[in-house]
């Protein structure tokens, strides 16, 4: 009786640590899942717009290899790969698409493929332009790249003009929450001082020497 109830309990013991690892694996998966930064999951669950542009790198094979622009209609023609509508996926779902199309006719061949989007800054900047930029890009991201703010700009000033509205992003330094985002076709404005800011310490002293010499004036 011993001899047959050992095979059934060795298999239940197997079931259970079986349970035990998958149970581990999901918990792991769960704390991997919540250390990446929620800027990043935002950015991968963006679409793609018209004007971004599509860098797609497949591995040893350069004619297959090239940067596209995402048309009118949001659709992007990849070389093997044909027409894909970008705009109608998230940006992880449209890489996986591309890569589930690759894999019909290339084995082993890894891919990179990165979403820029087009975005332009303008104002007190060192370098204001029209900047291709990753989708995790935020304000401070472009303005870093733009070359900082200039001596003259009002760094407490700077806005996100979208879809001709005019958002404040006076936190852009250290916010990297949502309203710190970048979209296809921002455009960010950073200020000039004031006149009286920049003005305001020469006018001291400029009155203050008045005084002085009004001062040694009456004193004779």
């Amino acid at each position: 009786m011993l001899a047959l109830l050992m095979p059934l309990m060795s298999g239940i013991v197997r079931v259970a640590d079986a349970q035990q690892t998958a149970q581990q694996a999901g918990q792991l998966s769960l704390q991997q899942t919540d250390t990446v930064p929620d800027f990043v999951r935002r950015a991968a669950s963006a679409h793609p717009q018209p004007g971004d542009r599509v860098w797609f790198h497949v591995w040893r094979e350069p004619k297959l290899s090239d940067t596209v622009m995402v048309d009118e209609r949001g659709d992007v023609m990849l070389p093997k790969v044909g027409i894909v509508n970008a705009s109608g996926l998230t940006i992880g779902a449209f890489r996986d698409t591309v890569r589930a199309r690759i894999a019909e006719f290339l084995r082993d061949s890894p891919i990179e493929l990165v979403v820029l989007r087009r975005v332009a800054i303008n104002g007190e900047v060192a370098k204001p332009n029209v900047y291709y930029v990753d989708v995790t890009t935020t304000v401070r991201d472009l303005i870093a790249r733009a070359g900082g703010v200039t001596d003259v700009g009002n760094a407490n000033n700077v806005v996100v003009i979208r879809d001709g509205q005019r958002i404040s992003v006076p936190d852009w330094q250290r916010d990297r929450s949502a309203s710190s985002d970048l979209r296809s076709g921002d455009q960010v404005v950073v200020a000039r001082k004031s006149w009286l800011s920049m003005n305001v310490l020469p006018a001291l002293s400029v009155m203050t020497g008045v005084v002085s010499l009004v001062v040694v004036l009456f004193r004779r």
